[in-house]
């Protein structure tokens, strides 16, 4: 009688331990008896885990399948099939571990194996995309994936140089985390390509896939997810981008975003006369932009007006200063200034220790365009050990 009980006891606690779905759960219950009526022969798509009851993973999985399919009730069915009681239905899928993840649409024989995150909205985003292609196969629409090659100026960053390239960086960043097999991020793509060469920042993408530390530092759960990372100060200042996914959208929303680092509008825009070596290290503190004006006051109220409409667009990124022309020739002849006439302008990144003469004429468009390729690190500067000192100041001109 001891040993009844006990086998009593024993079955009850390993029916309780294998029950991953419950009675009210949103999961359907496949068996050998009903998987061909339910699955293989419904007009409608499904996504079936093929489980053991005894496996970890399938138990980890099992509260954000749950999830899923409470989520998608009516939209598209989600179903598991215990392969230790009812395995025939599931062997002709090749299930070789646990779970095996395989969703059945158009072509019920040939199912595709789920191969992406096991997270909620991983899920629900990747059956939403195949729901949509579920619908466009009935009104005879042809799904044709996005072509991997492109003349995207997208950059592709990795584990292993995003904090140099992005983090390190006084430049805003725009940058994506993708999954490869993601509908959403494909039709994202052409977009962003066009983005690419729209944007006067960055624009990058990441396969969150591939690059799990990124993915893992930046808690992406689902596709696309799109982060801001503001010019200046990057500590914790990144901003999930939740607006339309077009390229016209993403342009505006760049255009919108305030520096992050301190600098207002108004503090950016400011355009300091440089007279002493504390006012020099205030405006060189990462990078800054040095104009050489004239004495004549028509000519070096004009520098001034091009450098002050250049820091407005500048802000966060560099603050701008000026000199007239000849004050400080020592300090002029370290940043090979002098002896050229005026305007004259030097771009230094005090970060690189290098500073960038600008050799065009001295327009906004000319000089924004200057600044951003410094930023970029497309023009070629010359190395500098250490920020010049100003000579004295002349008081004879």
């Amino acid at each position: 009688m001891k040993g009844i009980c006990c086998l009593l006891i024993f079955s009850l606690v390993a029916t309780q331990s294998f029950a991953l779905y419950e009675a009210d759960s949103k999961v359907v219950k496949l068996t050998k008896d009903n998987f061909k009526t339910l699955v293989l022969e419904s007009n409608e798509p499904w996504l079936v885990e093929f489980y053991a009851p005894w496996c970890g993973h399938c138990k980890a999985l099992a509260p954000e399948y749950n999830k899923a399919a409470k989520a998608l009730d009516g939209i598209v069915h989600i179903g598991a099939l215990d392969m230790t009681t009812d395995g025939e239905a599931g062997q002709p899928y090749g299930v070789n571990g646990y779970p095996t993840i395989k969703y059945f649409g158009v072509n019920k024989g040939d199912p595709i194996a789920y191969e992406g995150e096991r997270k909620k909205n991983a899920i629900i985003d990747y059956l939403l995309d195949k729901a949509r292609e579920f619908a466009l196969n009935r009104l005879g629409v042809e799904i044709k994936p996005e072509p991997s090659n492109d003349d995207s100026k997208v950059v592709v960053l990795t584990d292993a140089d995003f904090d140099e390239q992005v983090l390190s960086s006084q430049e805003a960043w725009f940058v994506e985390f993708y999954a490869p097999w993601c509908g959403h991020c494909k039709q994202l793509q052409p977009e962003w390509n066009k983005l690419s060469h729209q944007a006067d920042i960055p624009i990058a993408k990441v396969d969150a896939t591939a690059q799990k530390e990124l993915a893992s530092k930046f808690n992406i759960e689902s596709y696309p997810t799109i982060y801001f990372f503001p010019a200046g100060n990057k500590q914790n200042t990144h901003k999930k981008y939740e607006g339309e996914r077009n390229a016209a959208a993403l342009l505006k929303y760049i255009k919108e975003q305030k520096p992050i680092d301190g600098q207002s509008q108004k503090a950016g825009s400011d355009v300091v006369n440089i007279k002493s070596d504390d006012s020099l290290n205030e405006v060189c503190k990462q990078l800054c932009v040095l104009g050489f004006l004239p004495t004549d006051k028509v000519e070096q109220e004009d520098g001034v007006q091009v450098l002050k409409k250049t820091a407005l667009s500048l802000t966060g990124r560099a603050n701008v200063g000026w000199f007239v022309g000849e004050q400080f020739d020592d300090f002029e002849a370290e940043l090979n200034v002098i002896g050229e006439g005026y305007p004259q302008v030097v771009v230094l990144d005090l970060s690189a220790k290098k500073h960038y003469r600008f050799r065009r004429q001295l327009t906004v468009d000319n000089l924004n365009e200057f600044v951003k390729g410094v930023i970029k690190k497309t023009e070629t500067g010359q190395s500098f050990s250490n920020l010049p000192k100003l000579n004295a100041q002349k008081t004879d001109l």
